[in-house]
C-alpha cells in the first residue's frame, strides 16, 4: 500500500506529484491507486557529514534533497 501523495520539487522536472513507498510493496494491493508507478523512492546512504538521506523524482530518477519534497 501506498502512502499519501506528495510533490517533489525537481529541478529538472519541476513539481511532479508521486507516493512514498510504503514499508513493502508487493504490486497487487488493490488499495494503491492509478498511477502507482509515480512512486518517489528514497534512501539513506553515508555522506561526508554522516548519513544523509534523498529522495527519487518519480517522472526523471533524479535525486533530490529531502527538502524538496511536500504533502500535496
Amino acid at each position: 500500500m501506498l502512502d499519501e501523495k506528495y510533490v517533489v520539487d525537481c529541478p529538472a522536472c519541476g513539481r511532479v506529484e508521486g507516493y512514498l513507498a510504503g514499508p513493502t510493496r508487493l504490486g497487487n494491493d488493490p488499495n494503491e491507486p492509478d498511477d502507482a508507478e509515480n512512486v518517489i523512492d528514497s534512501e539513506v546512504f553515508e555522506g561526508v557529514h554522516g548519513p544523509t538521506s534523498r529522495v527519487r523524482c518519480p517522472k526523471c530518477g533524479a535525486w533530490v534533497p529531502p527538502d524538496c519534497v511536500w504533502p500535496a
